[in-house]
């Protein structure tokens, strides 16, 4: 049997190198195992979107430590187990946006990042959303088997890498412009090729197997061990943007896969391990409804789950599932197999990425060290005799032009007073701070616009890595400086959508904000539609009833989960018109900012950034520049421009507000909260099982971020599977 590892948490056990030594041998003290018995080590990679570097963060058991993080500490933690366990005996898969989440690998289509993706020798990967996001020419060229190197990028693509690549400065042929392919295997069930250029009764999509973009499993061995690796990639990329998708359809993934755990067990696999990248509320569901998943591996909302969950149908099928939050935070699973093929016992481990445990500097996956790589690779991006501006040209923008960083992404950018993260799901600091950030730049532009009839929205971002408020006690010692970079800034907002200025109805607004709020709360897992409610500007107010769940709410409705919407003070008018500030995906309709679609008169900030702190920058408004027939895959260019040439990204928004703001606790701290919910029925003297604190939100014993098990009426529910739920590992 696998022996009880004395788990260690890095940071926690001075002195030690925190990996090497965050367990003991799980293979020590074995004696008289059966010969056709078989141990392997999983190795988790979840959700690393593009984090290159070391990074403050908030760890579940070490604290709060700057200099974690970053994939060069995940190479030593990588190389420690597979020194530990035989490399052989184990497996290293990956699961979610891995390509892209800042600014070194925004400005380079991901390139900064897969040359050391291609050096740990990953086994199987799975697609997050944002893996999509630099358009279909990126995602065949680097992930697709068959079509891999073969696409010449588009002189009209959703993105350029014009300012990376020299080949990209439309001197050479298209196709000596082109990204980094992966050397390891992608699959996902779930993604089937269309042709966008089809019309009427043929734009059903083709669903036959044959159709599939990409595997949807493979087999890989590890001490004789046949591991099916079975994936399901995000569903959310129609909402999202149409870009991210044009050439593509997605399902669910749930039909097809029994099918597909069948075929790959016929193929020879002993155990199946399915990655997804829906959530941890689908992945809960999934277990509990489908047969024949021996392990799964969560990904999407960044999880970091330090005991596994462990679903048991009621026909005695066991599915572990675990999720490893993002790059702070590396997951190991040991498993025993047994002579009949299935996971005798296992044992999981969540381990911290913290500022102990070393960055790679040895010869095991490349010479010199990932670390050595990481520096090679985005040297170009931080203060330096090689720093160099760069330019990434969002959808329907000329090739070369779009958005431009002329700053190293280490020069301080202003300070916080508390800490910067997203983790509550109806609200936080951070967005707070985007939502002020944003309406103070769209009053800046002389739009007749008013705290009374105006507000802005921040989408949500993200959930991911925090910056620490000055004066913050570090674990490490000494206390944080409260320094915002520029780098941290898009950290935060890793895109680059277009500021919009939009008027919509009140009733428009409530009704799709009723219908957000059941995208994150209904108790169907299969409705989510990601983990997030949106920050707004310090001059709106909700109050939120998130036990009821109507099944019909009209578009001007004063019912339903939203019991008040106040602007400046006042109720929202639902036949008024109110103008508010926000994002615009580049590509879409001018009816429509980001998450929400019904606008009219849309204008823009524009205005040449100054990158001066000491300088602020004129902002003025212009119009769209082309307002019909945006996206046509018949024409050429498919796509066009809409936004004006210098539009204003997010991260010029925050930078342009912190020179004249420190983020502090009056302002963005919990006196201001913009959403309340109000207790459940019974609180406090008889609390839910879903609500034991009673402030109206359902506990999320599972996880953090998105309330698995939804909130509202059970019988809006999934139905009950029989199976049932725990918490812990295999002892």
């Amino acid at each position: 049997m696998i022996s009880k590892r004395n788990t260690c948490y890095p940071g926690l056990i001075g002195g030690m190198l925190a990996l090497a030594l965050a367990s003991a041998p799980a293979m020590a003290g074995k004696k008289h195992k059966p010969s056709d018995e078989r141990e392997i080590t999983l190795i988790h990679l979840s959700d690393v979107h593009g984090h290159m570097v070391p990074h403050d963060e908030d760890f579940l058991f070490s604290g709060d430590r700057e200099n974690s993080g970053g994939v060069a500490r995940l190479a030593t933690g990588i190389k420690s187990i597979r020194e530990e366990v035989g490399e052989s005996n184990s497996l290293l898969f990956m699961v979610g946006d891995a390509t892209h989440g800042g600014a070194e690998v925004l400005f380079t289509l991901g390139n900064a990042i897969m040359p050391i993706f291609n050096a740990l020798r990953i086994d199987g990967f799975v697609m997050g959303n944002w893996d999509f996001a630099y358009g279909n020419r990126t995602t065949r060229n680097r992930y697709v088997d068959a079509q891999k190197g073969t696409i010449p990028m588009s002189r009209n693509n959703q993105t350029t890498l014009s300012s990376t690549i020299p080949a990209c400065t439309g001197s050479a042929p298209p196709s000596d412009c082109v990204v980094i392919a992966a050397n390891y295997d992608t699959v996902a069930n779930n993604v089937y090729n269309f042709n966008e250029r089809t019309t009427g009764a043929a734009r059903k999509p083709n669903l036959s197997p044959s159709n599939r973009v990409f595997k949807p499993w493979v087999i890989k061995e590890a001490n004789g061990v046949k591991v099916g690796f079975v994936g399901i990639t995000s569903t959310r990329l129609p909402v999202q943007n149409p870009l991210f998708n044009l050439s593509f359809r997605f399902t669910k993934g749930f039909n097809e896969l029994p099918r597909d755990i069948a075929d790959a067990r016929a193929a020879g696999a002993q155990i199946i391990v399915l990655a997804t990248e829906l959530g941890l509320s689908d992945n809960l569901q999934i277990a509990q409804e489908i047969d024949g998943i021996d392990v799964l591996l969560s990904g999407d909302t960044h999880e970091a789950l330090p005991e596994p969950i462990v679903v048991t149908r009621k026909n005695g099928g066991r599915t572990i599932i675990v999720e490893s939050g993002e790059d702070a935070y590396l997951g190991r699973l040991d498993l025993e197999i047994g002579r009949n093929g299935k996971i005798e016992e296992f044992e999981f481990s969540l381990l911290e990425m913290t500022d102990e445990v070393a960055e790679d500097t040895s010869d095991y996956f490349v010479p010199g060290g990932i670390k050595a790589l990481v520096q090679e690779n985005i040297k170009g991006f931080y203060a330096g005799p090689d720093f160099k501006c760069h330019t990434f040209g969002p959808g329907g923008f000329p090739f070369g032009k779009g958005h431009t960083l002329c700053t190293p992404l280490d020069e301080v950018a202003g300070y916080t007073e508390v800490e910067l993260e997203r983790r509550d799901v109806i609200g936080d600091y951070m967005n707070n701070f985007i939502g002020d950030a944003t309406l103070a730049l769209g009053m800046s532009t002389g739009a007749p616009i008013t705290l009374d009839d105006s507000f802005a929205i921040s989408n949500g971002f993200r959930f991911d890595i925090p910056v620490f408020g000055m004066g913050t006690p570090l674990a490490s010692g000494g206390v944080s400086d409260g320094a915002i970079t520029v780098g941290e800034l898009y950290n935060f907002m890793p895109f680059t959508p277009a500021v919009s200025i939009v008027e919509f109805t009140g009733g428009l607004l409530r009704g799709r904000y009723e219908g957000f709020l059941e995208g994150i709360f209904d108790p169907h897992p299969f409705r989510h539609r990601g983990g997030w409610w949106m920050g707004f500007s310090d001059n709106m107010r909700f109050v939120l009833d998130l036990e009821s769940a109507p099944t019909s709410v009209p578009l001007q409705t004063l019912g339903g989960r939203i019991l008040s919407m106040e602007l400046n003070g006042k109720e929202v008018d639902p036949s008024k018109t109110y103008t508010v500030v926000s994002c615009y995906p580049n590509g879409e309709g001018v009816d429509r900012q980001c998450r929400t679609s019904g606008g009219r008169n849309m204008s823009f900030p524009c205005g040449a950034f100054n990158p001066d702190r000491n300088t602020p920058s004129v902002v003025g408004l212009c119009a769209p520049l082309n307002n019909a027939n945006i996206v046509d895959p018949t024409r050429a260019p498919a796509v066009l421009q809409v936004a004006p040439d210098d539009f204003w990204v997010p991260a010029q928004v925050l930078r342009e507000y912190l020179k004249t703001n420190v983020i502090t606790e009056a302002a963005n701290g919990p006196p201001r909260k913009n959403t309340f919910a109000v207790p459940y029925n019974g609180c406090p003297a008889t609390p839910p099982a879903i609500d034991q604190n009673c402030d109206g939100v359902p506990d999320s014993v599972f996880g953090e971020v998105q309330p698995v098990f939804g909130a509202g009426p059970s019988w809006l529910g999934r139905g009950d599977t029989g199976a049932t739920v725990t918490v812990g590992d295999g002892d």
